[in-house]
């Protein structure tokens, strides 16, 4: 065998060589690749599962809890269901929710003082969200009067009510979220949930606030 042909088979080895080594670093960056794409994809659904439970875990079941819809006159008696039971087995007091009411209407937006349920009621039967706070607590109507500030008072109402057995609640047609301390999240999530959605005459309340 020649000197020409030696080294020809020397080369061609040597580039077959490269060219296996070229394709092992190929596969290995694929790999690496595939490993980062696989861990970045578990990450963001593991965010998007925690943000669903903080979300599920701060505002109960559907943003609140579903009372029995007593419909409503514009007269008495005001009758009103006066009490929920919570996933946990716990009878909470709470404000009403639907039922009979006075032909007023409460005033829209933070009032600063105790709301007349029979008038909030109406309210409610037009769409409005109603804030109930337990009355002598400063720096929680204080928290409440910025949270409707920043939101707007358009079917919103808030103000104090002593007759129930959490600190803060929100109340829709048919719907209540009760809570032993001030959440903003979850009152935020109740509020764009449902203020102008529910009740018989749901939609009123924009043309009105």
């Amino acid at each position: 065998m020649g000197m020409d042909q030696r080294q020809r088979r020397q080369e061609g080895s040597k580039r077959a060589q490269a060219s296996r080594e070229r394709r092992v670093e190929s596969r290995q960056k694929r790999k690496q690749r595939n490993i980062r794409l696989m861990i970045g994809v578990g990450v963001t659904i593991a965010a998007v599962v925690a943000l669903l439970v903080v979300l599920l875990q701060s505002t109960g079941p559907e943003a609140g809890y579903p009372v029995s819809d007593l419909g409503g006159q514009h007269n008495p008696p005001y009758l009103y269901v006066p009490s929920i039971t919570t996933e946990n087995g716990e009878t909470v007091q709470i404000p009403p929710t639907s039922g009979n009411h006075l032909v007023t209407q409460s005033p829209y937006g933070f009032l600063g003082e105790p709301i007349v349920p029979e008038s909030a009621v109406h309210n409610m039967e037009h769409g409005a969200v109603v804030i109930w706070y337990q009355p002598d607590q400063p720096q929680l109507a204080s928290q409440v009067n910025q949270l409707v500030r920043t939101l707007g008072s358009q079917c919103l109402v808030a103000g104090s009510y002593a007759n129930m057995s959490v600190d803060i609640a929100a109340t829709a047609w048919g719907r209540v979220l009760p809570q032993r301390v001030y959440d903003e999240s979850a009152l935020r999530s109740f509020i764009i949930a449902y203020r102008g959605e529910l009740g018989p005459e749901a939609g009123v309340c924009r043309g009105q606030s």
